[in-house]
């Protein structure tokens, strides 16, 4: 095929501006001396890709005509060219250069285009003009936020105008502060990060809108605010577009309004039942020394004394001073299945408000290798049914049901169980040194 020169012909390094104009918009990059990165300089307050600058200014820099179609063209409406987009660099020593973008030709396969100023009409590859003629939607950032999960520090969630919750990242965890104060299920709450994080615009549905209503937005449904190193953000989400997957949402302070995929947003109707630590409490076996039970009118003194290198086989138990390390029939030790329970106690509900009174019916003091050092768990009746939960005398916001003492690996059958083998451990040591002393004396 024949090839015609070069329309533009310039290096890209030496641009230093490049505008971009269609009836109804304008861009303008420009590059920055510092840093030799395009920056947007208009409009304004725009998240934006900076690769689509770069790449709109290094393909601008050489286009080539595939074919020549009309010199001299004195209609230019037939081609698009008398509304045409208009792509115009300046140069570091002065110079303009600019090209007029028409319609595609009939079959799709190039654009018609001519020099600014002149009337010599050429055709040119799609390739080349689809990365220059961008639009402010084209040059969008789609992804919403510039952040990584470990950039959070706080997370709260709104439905209704009613907080849900609010956690923050402390000490390598995640806490809830509110409406009750405790570990968070980080089972929940990544999920939550995760969906910030990967966040896209779908599209773009209205800038600077006016009638918030119609989406559902100006009492948002549900509202999600987390907090990074770079402040705080705010996202307000309203009606759903069910059969797309799709909700739409606003930052709060950017007058637009999107519609991002609610496929990741599943959590948005979790009850703050499933958002905080599921236990009662719980630790880690390595972190104890001693563990005070009081309950059904008895008292346990368990002693662990766990292998510092973590060798299961070498740990030694003992209640109320007597060895426990002992394992069933099934090799299983009733000792760590008893701890099991007693750490494993659930919730039901958050109850945010109530002020529990009264005795404990039920008492767990774990003294501890680590801080808190000491930690007293107090079942506190709240009727026939539940336990208002206590910890070192706060009230945790929790709710466990009773039934939760009684089920099958709950901590009374493992308590029945420790102390069957307990007992049977003593009589066969009894029984044994009897048989001893009646074999001496034969």
């Amino acid at each position: 095929r024949k090839t015609y020169d070069k329309i533009i012909d310039l290096s890209s390094l030496d641009m230093k501006e490049l505008i971009i104009e269609r009836e109804d918009e304008k861009l303008v990059f420009v590059k920055d001396e510092n840093d030799n990165e395009w920056k947007l300089q208009h409009p304004e307050n725009i998240k934006y890709n900076p690769s689509k600058l770069s790449s709109a200014a290094i393909n601008f820099s050489s286009v080539f005509a595939d074919k020549l179609i009309e010199e001299n063209a004195t209609d230019l409406s037939k081609y698009g060219l008398d509304k045409p987009v208009i792509v115009t660099a300046k140069m570091k020593d002065g110079r303009e250069e600019g090209l007029e973008i028409g319609n595609l030709t009939p079959t799709g396969g190039a654009y018609y285009v001519k020099k600014k100023g002149e009337n010599t009409v050429y055709i040119t590859d799609t390739y080349t003009i689809d990365k220059v003629k961008l639009t402010v939607n084209d040059i969008r950032e789609t992804v919403l936020f510039n952040v990584t999960s470990e950039d959070f520090k706080g997370l709260s969630m709104s439905r209704k105008g009613q907080l849900v919750f609010r956690a923050k990242y402390e000490g390598e965890k995640w806490v809830l502060t509110e409406p009750i104060k405790g570990n968070a299920n980080t089972a929940a709450i990544y999920p939550m990060l995760e969906a910030i994080t990967s966040t896209e615009i779908n599209t773009i549905v209205e800038q600077d809108p006016q009638d918030l209503k119609k989406y559902g937005l100006e009492s948002p449904a549900y509202e999600l605010e987390f907090e990074t190193v770079d402040g705080t953000t705010r996202m307000l989400l309203g009606k759903e577009d069910t059969e797309n997957s799709l909700i739409y949402m606003m930052i709060d302070g950017i007058d637009e309004v999107y519609k991002i995929s609610s496929a990741s947003y599943t959590f948005l109707d979790k009850p703050i039942e499933e958002i905080v630590e599921a236990f009662a409490y719980i630790v880690n076996i390595w972190d104890v020394e001693r563990i005070e039970v009081e309950m059904d009118g008895y008292k346990l003194d368990l002693k662990l004394e766990t292998d510092p290198d973590k060798d299961t086989d070498k740990d030694k138990f003992y209640v109320n001073g007597k060895d426990a390390s002992m394992k069933d029939e099934n090799g299983k030790q009733p000792f760590r299945s008893y701890y099991q329970a007693l750490i494993g106690i659930t919730l039901n509900s958050v109850e945010p408000n109530a002020q529990p009174t009264g005795e404990p019916e039920i008492t767990f003091t774990y003294y501890l290798k680590v801080e808190p050092k000491v930690m007293k768990v107090e079942f506190i009746p709240k009727d026939d049914r539940f336990y208002y939960v206590v910890r070192n005398g706060e009230y945790s916001g929790l709710v466990v049901d009773k039934k939760k003492f009684d089920q099958a690996d709950g901590v009374r059958e493992t308590y029945k169980k420790l102390m069957a083998a307990l007992n049977s451990a003593s009589s066969t040591e009894n029984s044994g040194s009897s048989s001893e002393t009646s074999g001496s004396s034969e």
